[in-house]
């Protein structure tokens, strides 16, 4: 099993909060009521690992099983507006591999 946070990688935190994310993400992975509670209420177990309130209190964060939507994509936290109004190939081209599904 998959859980992805939607925009977990490109949300603000704090490095020291990386191996608690990832001992979260395990633990919900491997723990079916943790994985339920996480589902449920993700900003409040983010929040216990230390993440800053303004990723958990402006950021809507949705727990995904990949086994239950293989296709399912993680967006860029934030989008460039002048970029996407020049088509900065460059960029558009990095953001189109997000959407790929190889």
């Amino acid at each position: 099993m998959h859980l992805e946070v939607i925009n977990m990688a490109r949300f603000p935190f704090y490095k020291s909060n990386i191996k608690d994310l990832g001992k979260l993400i395990a633990k919900a992975a491997l723990d079916e009521d943790f994985r339920r509670s996480f589902t449920e209420n993700p900003s409040a177990l983010l929040e216990e690992i230390g993440l800053p309130p303004q990723s958990t209190k402006l950021l809507t964060f949705k727990v995904v099983d990949q086994g239950e939507v293989p296709n399912a994509v993680a967006l860029p936290y934030r989008l460039s507006t002048e970029k996407l109004k020049t088509g900065n190939e460059t960029y558009l081209r990095d953001l189109s591999r997000t959407f790929s599904l190889n």
